[in-house]
């Protein structure tokens, strides 16, 4: 068996690879440089798709806590990102998401877009062409679900009681990271209370309803006595720390994290004023930044 000899680069290809590396190497340097503030720190706008900015404008108005400056601003954003098709994606430059469609579309009745205006009526088109609502994600019929644009008897959902669950359990809750947490407990919570605050306008011909579920999630009748309860008081309360909490908290949570910890307690039953409630409002105003585009 005769081997086969190794090809070494020759030194002039060496050299070459050296001097593009050396080149890509001072053109970043320079444009890092280019980017630095005067007083010596960098600064950079971590973006995301249209859903953060749709969840952030529904939760306002679940909460209570809608401004029409704040309103304005995040309804001209989500119009502006959308396709000329009436869709919206869930990265820059990708194809058509039907969730992210769906998600941008409620935001923007929510801030008074007629259902009958062109580029409504283009986004409902194309959702219900896509097999409308009940073809979308969970987490997008639970939005709905808060307005009452969606059953929640038509959604699955995990009990508050998970907690329980000790660590050497599978799927016990601190299986799961801290973000995941912060929105899983709070979810639990969500789904037990099933709160309802009725949107500004009610469904129209436009929103697709829940009438057929493509994929019914019907809850079967538990055994006597170990149903979840609506009136559930448990450690996951205003009133308690619950697994979510032992993380920065609200402040400090991805945005959807946050999100669900807010409606958590509110779904309990506690007051905005509550020391459990305020968090979350100060936290979405504190973190809201507004850039002109």
């Amino acid at each position: 068996m005769t081997a086969t000899p190794t090809v070494q680069p020759s030194e002039s290809s060496e050299s070459k690879t050296l001097s593009v590396a050396r080149e890509a190497t001072a053109r970043a340097v320079e444009h890092l440089l280019s980017r630095q503030d005067e007083r010596g720190w960098w600064k950079g706008d971590l973006e995301t798709n249209v859903t953060m900015d749709a969840e952030d404008l529904m939760l306002r108005q679940f909460l209570g806590i809608q401004d029409p400056d704040t309103l304005d601003a995040a309804a001209r954003f989500l119009r502006s990102q959308q396709g000329a098709d009436g869709t919206w994606a869930s990265f820059h430059g990708g194809p058509p998401e039907l969730s992210t469609t769906i998600e941008a579309y409620v935001a923007l009745r929510l801030a008074g877009d007629e259902p009958d205006a062109p580029h409504m009526a283009a986004a409902s088109a194309w959702v219900r062409s896509r097999g409308g609502i009940a073809a979308g994600r969970v987490f997008t019929r639970i939005w709905l679900a808060l307005f009452g644009w969606w059953r929640w008897e038509d959604l699955p959902e995990l009990p508050p009681e998970i907690i329980y669950f000790p660590k050497w359990l599978p799927l016990n809750i601190y299986d799961f990271g801290c973000w995941a947490r912060q929105t899983i407990v709070p979810l639990t919570i969500v789904s037990a209370k099933r709160p309802v605050r009725p949107a500004p306008s009610p469904s129209t011909s436009s929103t697709p309803t829940p009438a057929d579920p493509i994929r019914p999630a019907r809850r079967p009748p538990s055994p006597p006595g170990t149903a979840p309860s609506s009136g559930w008081t448990g450690p996951c309360t205003p009133t308690t720390r619950s697994p979510s909490a032992r993380c920065a908290g609200p402040r400090c949570a991805p945005a959807p994290a946050g999100s669900w910890s807010g409606r958590r307690t509110t779904a309990a039953g506690a007051a905005s004023s509550h020391p459990r409630s305020t968090p979350s409002s100060p936290s979405i105003c504190s973190a809201t930044t507004s850039t002109t585009r």
